[in-house]
């Protein structure tokens, strides 16, 4: 019985230092649902489409992405601002999560979940930069490196979504289509006009929507331009974080994990039996 107790434990230690990890996420598993580039009361919230653990690191940039990557790197030797947001606290796959702006330029603070979000993780400002998102054309990239830096050669950087305000024709910069190997759901673009402020997923526009009941669902709907809400002038509409998915499955890894556990169970048991 000690025995397999000691097993049953273990698993389940095995278990939770998977959990405890940060999150490495690939491309498909990021998707942007809103950005307002007003400093104040703007923002940008995000989407994963699988669970991510405590301590997972995003960063955020608006720098210009080359087309073509050079001897410095993927991203313009100019740099504007970089930001990250780390997770304070498991997130289930599904759930929105919004950066807010508290007043003070290029200052956010996170939230997730539904009706209006809860306080998750922490946001830094990498590279002390202003809160220069244009309203006449900017792209925000999501990815994730092993740790901060400016520039990174391009196997050191997955990328995992773009929202752009900036229509095409791209110039030699800023195209989140060529240099990072994102597409669909991955990209966002808006414009409306000269001047466009604000995109949000329909969904989050309020805070008492009814979660999606499937992942498939999800995607799907962020996929049709026209659930989106998007405003061009100058707004003070603020980003909201309510988008739920299904309840959260464990992670495959945790699976194989469990099932490791209660194979080595298993089959202490069977020895015991045969045994007798």
């Amino acid at each position: 019985m000690n025995k397999f107790l000691t097993l049953a434990v273990l698993a389940a230690a095995s278990i939770g230092s998977a959990q405890a990890a940060g999150t490495t996420l690939a491309n498909g598993d990021f998707a942007f649902t809103g950005l307002n580039v007003n400093t104040t009361v703007g923002g940008w919230s995000f989407v994963t489409f699988v669970d991510i653990n405590a301590g997972t690191t995003i960063y955020f940039t608006d720098t210009n992405v080359l087309q073509t990557s050079t001897a410095s790197g993927v991203f313009s030797t100019t740099p504007e601002t970089f930001w990250s947001w780390t997770a304070s606290a498991n997130v289930a796959a599904g759930t929105s999560v919004a950066l807010l702006g508290t007043g003070a330029t290029g200052q956010y603070t996170a939230k997730s979940g539904a009706a209006g979000g809860t306080a998750n993780g922490t946001v830094a400002n990498l590279n002390g930069g202003t809160s220069n998102l244009s309203s006449g054309g900017d792209v925000l990239y999501a990815y994730q490196a092993a740790s901060y830096a400016t520039n990174y050669q391009p196997g050191a950087i997955t990328f995992l979504g773009a929202i752009s305000n900036r229509a095409a024709p791209y110039a030699t910069s800023d195209n989140p289509f060529v240099a990072t190997g994102l597409s669909g759901i991955q990209v966002r673009e808006f414009r409306g006009s000269v001047d466009t402020r604000y995109t949000q997923f329909t969904a989050q526009t309020t805070t008492l929507d009814t979660p999606f009941a499937s992942m498939a669902e999800l995607k799907a709907a962020l996929a049709e331009g026209a659930n989106w809400t998007t405003i061009a002038s100058s707004t003070s509409t603020p980003i909201v974080s309510d988008v739920l998915a299904v309840t959260a499955v464990p992670e495959p890894e945790s699976y194989a994990l469990m099932l490791a556990g209660l194979a080595a169970v298993g089959g202490l048991t069977r020895r015991r039996l045969a045994n007798r």
